[in-house]
């Protein structure tokens, strides 16, 4: 039978042995939206790669600088972290087609959360 724990127990079990892939590929391979009934379960998962050759990561950061001064920074904000109740939150990407909450972060769980600009200028003081 298929629970919640169960789901839970298989997850962290696959976690464990896609670190060696992430490594290997550089990738970073994160799971989805989860459905399940008693025999049955899905879940989907995304890979983004890490690997970055020289003007990928030379376009990205022009990209990113950009996007942080359109939004009134003075710098890229991309990798700047700030703690909350304790836990270390890192902005990891900007979502321009959501403009109420268009930075993101994540923190060192791997839990992603939406800002709004103005949220993020307190956090960063």
């Amino acid at each position: 039978m298929i629970t919640s724990n169960k789901i839970n127990r298989i997850q962290d079990k696959i976690k464990s042995l896609i670190k060696k892939i992430e490594k290997e590929e550089e990738v970073k391979i994160s799971f989805g939206t989860c459905r399940y009934n008693n025999s049955e379960y899905k879940t989907t998962m995304k890979v983004n790669t890490t690997a970055k050759d020289k003007s990928t990561v030379k376009a990205v950061g022009n990209v990113n600088t950009n996007l942080s001064k359109s939004y009134g920074f003075d710098s890229n904000i991309i990798g700047k972290s700030w703690m909350n109740r304790g836990i270390k939150h890192t902005i990891v990407e900007f979502k321009t087609r959501n403009r109420k909450y268009p930075v993101i972060s994540e923190n060192i769980l791997g839990k992603r959360y939406k800002h709004t600009i103005g949220q993020v200028k307190l956090h960063l003081k």
